[in-house]
């Protein structure tokens, strides 16, 4: 599907609301574009770079086909300006780089867009910077300011964008989506827990780590869930081994997670989509060895066990330290 069609399956109102804005020449000079990923906030924000830069659209809406809009879509437009993070956090030359940009006229045109992304990633000095550009703004310009954490945002700088929330696509929209891809729905239904992006979930469904991780946690799930002692050694001898950076400690227990949350869905027949969907039938049998209670304290001991892991705690020692507290 082309950029419009998918803005359309994405963000149906969104997309409306901003096609009249453009039609009739209204776009603000900043905006913040909010949501988790994969919702189209990229996507959008080009999509209407494209309309400011476009010479043969209709009623002001860009053709997609021309040479201005296909160098917008492939990054390649002098005139659009995009920033991402270097390394952790966006610096303040970076915005100052920006800020200079800004005060030239077009190179092509006399309209100049910047996208800036993860912007709750900007230093104190960058988001202050940045703010006095929001305050005061050169030329031609309209900025897009996307981010996934708002609430890390200064206040001064939410006030001078016109916030725009991108809903989620919802778990069933997503899976019929991935189904059209070729994925079955027991591979789309742990993907759509993880991400909410098409894209995201399909280079997760081919990554090879990913696929043997799936089969690890779910062995150290069940040893755990059966009173196994072996689910200590197994952190030792399986979990380690396989789960060696950060991002993996985190993603296995989101994992651990999504499994206990199948048992509490199951355990009240709550009607959302399974995480592990194939094992159904394990999670039934798993269901009656719990009350209610006990699922949910095994639910907190996982989310504590991720905030310890935020603050640099040893990984194996958080792990075995979570299998004590879920055998108890």
């Amino acid at each position: 599907m082309n950029i419009e069609e998918k803005l359309n399956w994405l963000q149906p109102m969104l997309f409306k609301q901003f096609t009249k804005t453009v039609q009739q020449k209204q776009l603000a000079h900043a905006y913040l574009f909010e949501g988790i990923s994969g919702t189209g906030k990229k996507e959008m924000s080009l999509w209407l770079a494209a309309s400011l830069l476009c010479q043969e659209g209709e009623a002001n809406l860009p053709c997609e086909n021309c040479q201005n809009c296909r160098r917008v879509f492939e990054h390649q437009h002098p005139d659009v300006i995009e920033i991402i993070p270097e390394g952790l956090s966006i610096k303040v030359e970076q915005v100052r780089n920006l800020k200079a940009e800004f005060s030239k006229s077009g190179v092509e045109s006399h309209q100049k867009i910047f996208i800036i992304e993860d912007v709750e990633k900007m230093t104190t000095g960058a988001a202050n910077s940045l703010l006095k550009f929001l305050e005061e703004p050169e030329g031609s310009a309209v900025a897009f300011l996307l981010t996934t954490a708002k609430q890390r945002i200064l206040p001064t700088i939410l006030s001078r964008c016109q916030l725009v929330h991108f809903q989620a696509l919802t778990k069933k929209k997503l899976m019929a989506e991935l189904e059209t891809k070729g994925l079955s729905i027991n591979q789309a239904s742990l993907l759509v827990q993880l991400t909410n992006s098409v894209e995201e979930a399909l280079e997760l469904n081919g990554n090879e780590w990913f696929q043997e991780a799936k089969k690890i946690t779910w062995k150290w799930f069940t040893l755990i869930t059966s009173k196994d002692s072996q689910s200590f050694i197994y952190v030792q001898t399986s979990i380690m081994p396989h789960f060696k950076e950060r991002d993996a400690h985190r993603r296995l227990l989101d994992l651990i997670l999504l499994a206990y949350r199948d048992v509490l869905m199951m355990h009240y027949h709550t009607t959302d989509v399974l995480a592990y969907a194939r094992y159904q039938k394990e999670l039934d049998h798993i269901k009656t060895e719990y009350t209610g209670k006990a699922i949910i304290q095994a639910l907190e001991d996982v989310l504590l066990s991720r905030k310890k892991l935020e603050s640099n705690v040893n990984a194996q020692g958080v792990f075995e330290q979570l299998v004590l507290q879920l055998m108890k």
